[in-house]
């Protein structure tokens, strides 16, 4: 029985294992089933730049030091609601030391309204990311922080408390299920009867 339940739990998360984009309210990471459960995200922050709102997520939610990160942004309008798709759009990254370059921002095809770059970052420290680009010949920008760390887990609080709640829960049910199989047998000994074998 325990080793049909454990084959059940395996083939479970191999089958939901790899997950796609979800659009407009963040993004389904791929990975295992643990990883999607700490990482998935809304919009990390979002600003409000010439009747454009413009949402930002980076995974991961920490950027760490020497690793590649995504920057993902949305633009939706503020008068109407509508996502705004076929916009020319670059990100200007700012380094702590005051050092700047400019990433393209191309549409992620096949999604509307969504504009992505992935980029290293060298230095440890805040930066500062400047979305720009242009609507009816009206230019538009807004700019976001986000702190690089030697560790995905410094100063990422929300990642911690994740990993504390599900080992925790792991925990308390891998207990359940062991304390349950023991009081069975238990049972089984205490009325003379030699357990035979679990159907």
């Amino acid at each position: 029985m325990l080793q049909r339940l454990t084959l059940l739990v395996a083939l479970l998360l191999v089958h939901c294992g790899s997950f796609v984009w979800a659009h407009h309210g963040g993004l389904g990471i791929e990975g295992d089933l643990v990883q999607w459960a700490l990482k998935v995200d809304q919009w990390q922050e979002e600003g409000i730049a010439q009747g454009h709102r413009v949402k930002f997520l980076a995974y991961p939610r920490q950027p760490v030091l020497g690793t590649a990160t995504r920057l993902v942004f949305e633009i939706q309008s503020t008068a109407t609601g509508q996502y705004v798709s076929g916009l020319v759009a670059e990100l200007e990254v700012r380094a702590p030391d005051g050092t700047q370059s400019l990433l393209p921002l191309p549409e992620i095809p096949g999604v509307t309204a969504y504009y992505e770059a992935s980029t290293v970052f060298t230095q440890e420290g805040e930066h500062t990311l400047t979305w720009r680009s242009s609507a009816n010949g009206m230019p538009f920008s807004t700019a976001f922080r986000k702190t690089v760390s030697r560790s995905a887990l410094h100063s990422d609080w929300p990642t911690l408390l994740g990993y504390g709640t599900v080992a925790a829960t792991v925990l308390v049910t891998w207990l359940g299920l062991v304390m349950s199989v023991q009081r069975r047998f238990a049972t089984v000994w205490s009325n003379g009867h030699t357990p035979g074998p679990v159907p």
